[in-house]
């Protein structure tokens, strides 16, 4: 399964795992606040739309900077804006901990926002740089159990810190692990292999150069598309949990992790499947749209949470939403490697991630009151609609004929090639 005609050197493997521990935490430093959600409105006196507030106030720069950040990727490599994007990171995350009123802590969140704009696309070039087209998709894989333990460690974390110590050291102590893990990425990101390709230009692309690239559109609609119900769940799940159906901050750190952890295994599953596709014949983009249309079809489970008042059955709705959501974030990302020039990667996922977090920006700035207002039921309808109308759009740019949008080394020259046809009764 890990069979590759390019060797791949050890140093390669050892920042694959240092990815996923700026990937876990990347996760910890943004969603310990909404499992403190509630523990903070009663120490600050919030309202769910202040909460919404400072969602936002993450979510602009977040957005914005993406534009930003994967051009600083291309042109300067991850060896130097890595560790800037956890630096920064690390400092914003300390200073929330030292708040003491929303517009602080609000501040802080949107430092917080423009830094992790960066951590997204550096990991996805930090694999398509140093692993092998054949291979990516299972570096990918094995960099996600770390990436998404930073989801399985921040309820048991954040509640275990905040009951021993308190709230204030729940930010203090991640961000302080976000600096050692900027130092350490410095020493070992250097000198990658080549793998035959040409080295990226000084100059990188532009804007106007990646969005009309036709082969890419589908997939940048479909993320704005589906990344609302993602950012839905990261910012508010622990709140429905515990205000809606009563779950102590003891229980959601006891049991909140499980919807990240159970969502480890299938998105490890769906990435060496993938490469097995390719391997099998299949084009890149073809391989990866086929399970993005496969797991769209576990959208109604959002639904079903408007009946639910039993912590055990929300649980095990809330896993699978978020297998489906989970997934589509990874295979996405891999997917639009597949379909742009390597010299494109990092500007072309920022503008896909830039996208989707303006429609989930817009999507968490409208929750807060409209929660206050008529409850949860109408955002859980909205939201069960997303991903099966991302994957029609997947079907209808690229899945409804057996010819793969691109491919045969789009990621690896400087132009895209066209690719063979997916193999009849594949």
């Amino acid at each position: 399964m890990l069979k590759s005609r390019h060797p791949v050197p050890a140093r390669a493997w050892l920042l694959l795992l240092l990815a996923g521990v700026a990937g876990m935490l990347f996760y910890i430093d943004r969603q310990t606040l909404s499992v403190l959600k509630p523990t903070l409105k009663v120490e600050m006196g919030w309202s769910d739309t202040h909460y919404s507030w400072l969602v936002t106030a993450f979510m602009v720069p977040y957005t914005l900077c993406y534009l930003v950040t994967g051009q600083l990727i291309d042109r300067w490599g991850t060896r130097l804006m890595m560790p800037l994007f956890l630096g920064v990171m690390s400092v914003a995350t300390m200073l929330t901990g030292l708040a003491g009123n929303l517009w602080t802590m609000a501040a802080c969140r949107f430092v917080l926002g423009a830094a992790e704009a960066g951590i997204v696309p550096a990991v996805l070039v930090a694999i398509v740089t140093w692993f092998p087209r054949d291979l990516r998709g299972t570096a990918n894989t094995f960099n996600k159990p770390l990436t998404v333990s930073g989801q399985i460690l921040v309820a048991p974390l954040a509640a275990w810190i905040t009951a021993g110590i308190g709230w204030r050291w729940a930010f203090l102590l991640p961000g302080l692990a976000s600096l050692i893990a900027a130092r350490m990425w410095w020493t070992l990101d250097r000198s990658p292999p080549e793998y035959g390709a040409p080295p990226a230009p000084a100059s990188p692309p532009t804007y106007r150069e990646v969005i009309r690239t036709k082969a890419i559109r589908g997939v940048l609609l479909a993320r704005i598309i589906s990344d609302p119900l993602w950012f839905f769940l990261i910012f508010w799940q622990p709140g429905f949990l515990q205000e809606e159906l009563g779950m102590t901050l003891e229980k959601f750190g006891q049991v909140g992790w499980i919807p990240a952890a159970a969502s480890v295994g299938f998105i490890m599953v769906f990435g060496v499947t993938s490469d097995w596709l390719i391997r099998r014949g299949w084009s890149p983009a073809a391989s990866r749209i086929r399970i993005l249309m496969a797991v769209s079809l576990l959208s109604p489970a959002i639904l079903v949470l408007r009946w639910v008042d039993h912590h055990g059955l929300a649980i095990t709705l809330l896993t699978i939403v978020q297998v489906m959501t989970a997934t589509w974030l990874s295979m996405t990302g891999l997917l639009m490697s597949d379909l742009v020039p390597r010299r494109m990667v990092g500007t072309a996922v920022a503008i896909m991630s830039a996208f989707g977090a303006a429609m989930g920006t817009v999507f968490n700035l409208c929750a807060g009151p409209l929660i206050e207002s008529v409850g949860y039921s109408t955002l859980l309808v909205l939201a069960s609609l997303l991903h099966p109308l991302a994957a029609g759009i997947l079907w209808w740019n690229y899945g409804h004929s057996r010819t793969g949008p691109d491919q045969t080394s789009a990621a690896d020259t400087l132009a895209p090639q066209p690719l063979p046809a997916v193999p009849p009764g594949r």
